[in-house]
């Protein structure tokens, strides 16, 4: 295999970084995967991560003087689980069965323009699974069907507030009230019996799961700085669905708050 010249390989692996970590996996993973990549084509990687950025140091085994160092803002986009496994595995075709650069950046590429699923059929299976987990919980018929019109409307106000660049807290508040509220509306009408499983459920959409774990999975794994800084996010995000819902509940004078 061709070794390639240090600032090809640089150009390749701050695309491949990029790409990896705004698919939403765990710090662990990226530096396994991207030293392996690095060493495969006879460089040593060094990185530091953190919440905005991530610091790269690379530099040839045979001659140390010849390095780069550069300093990349992290990407934040949804998280895509077959994305994430696709960028491991090339990572291992790249050790095993010795890719040349050229043809790493051609599946790169290829892997980056993978279509996405329907934006409807999203909808549709997120609304249909929060209304699930509303009737796993003890909700009944119109729970589950408020629930599902919550999460349609939220869903939907949300991939707007995201192409517009609203602030993403400012969009879990207002994403959380609107669901709430709706379901509330349902409550109101008195054709929700179990009312506190369908606010509940309403807003599970929102609950950022996968970036708790990961924050929990970079301290575990060493990498306290990236852990502290998503769990922190996580939690200034609970708190602004938690707003929402309060909004709701206050407007309404609901139960709990009386």
């Amino acid at each position: 295999m061709e070794k390639p010249s240090i600032q090809n390989l640089t150009n390749f692996l701050i695309e491949y970084i990029s790409v990896f970590l705004s698919a939403g996996t765990y710090t662990a993973r990226v530096a396994k995967c991207v030293g392996r990549i690095a060493n495969a084509y006879g460089y040593e990687i060094n990185m530091n991560f953190f919440f905005h950025h991530t610091t790269l140091n690379i530099f040839d085994k045979e001659d140390s003087s010849i390095q780069r160092t550069y300093i990349i803002p992290n990407k934040h986009n949804h998280v895509n689980f077959k994305l994430i496994l696709e960028l491991s595995a090339l990572s291992w075709q790249i050790h095993d069965h010795k890719y040349n650069l050229e043809e790493a950046k051609l599946s790169l590429f290829k892997l980056t323009q993978i279509k996405k699923a329907p934006f409807l059929a999203n909808l549709f299976f997120a609304s249909v699974a929060n209304s699930a987990f509303c009737k796993l919980f003890g909700g009944d018929f119109y729970g589950c069907l408020f629930v599902f019109l919550a999460t349609l409307v939220g869903f939907s106000l949300r991939i707007l507030l995201t192409r517009i660049k609203i602030d993403l807290r400012i969009q879990y508040i207002l994403c959380s009230f609107l669901s709430s509220f709706i379901v509330f509306f349902g409550v109101d009408l008195k054709l929700i019996q179990e009312a506190n499983v369908a606010l509940g459920s309403s807003i599970l959409y929102l609950i950022p799961g996968v970036y708790f774990i990961n924050s929990i999975i970079d301290i575990l794994k060493d990498h306290i700085l990236m852990g502290l800084s998503r769990i922190i996010s996580v939690v200034i995000l609970v708190c602004c669905i938690a707003i929402g819902i309060y909004t709701t509940l206050s407007i309404n004078d609901f139960g709990i708050l009386r």
